[in-house]
């Protein structure tokens, strides 16, 4: 059960499969209370609140980005990663639709 799982369990373990699965049952928000991480910027865009996500997740994988968002059909969290030249959430917004200066007409 996700309630009996340490979020450091996440962390180390080596199968990259395992790990999303275990990710998935305990949730970005108590993963990221273990998980060495920073904010590099913010924004709410239609009243959805967004971040940008540094996250260390191995020695090997230091200041991977994440755009860090809810998804709102189902309100629940969701990361999703962009490249390590992304540093704020309006240019992780136009890397995922592939268009400058993007602006979503409805958040869904």
């Amino acid at each position: 059960p996700a309630e009996k799982l340490d979020a450091r369990t996440v962390m180390n373990e080596s199968n990259v499969e395992i790990r999303r699965e275990l990710l998935r049952k305990i949730g970005m928000e108590r993963f990221l209370e273990v998980c060495k991480h920073k904010v590099i910027d913010k924004a709410d865009w239609r009243g959805m609140p967004y971040e940008l996500l540094s996250i260390d997740l191995s020695p090997e994988a230091r200041d991977t980005r994440w755009l860090k968002m809810i998804n709102p059909s189902i309100g629940v969290w969701h990361v999703e990663a962009v490249p390590p030249n992304i540093n704020t959430v309006q240019e992780a917004h136009d890397y995922r639709a592939n268009k400058k200066n993007w602006q979503p007409e409805i958040v869904t």
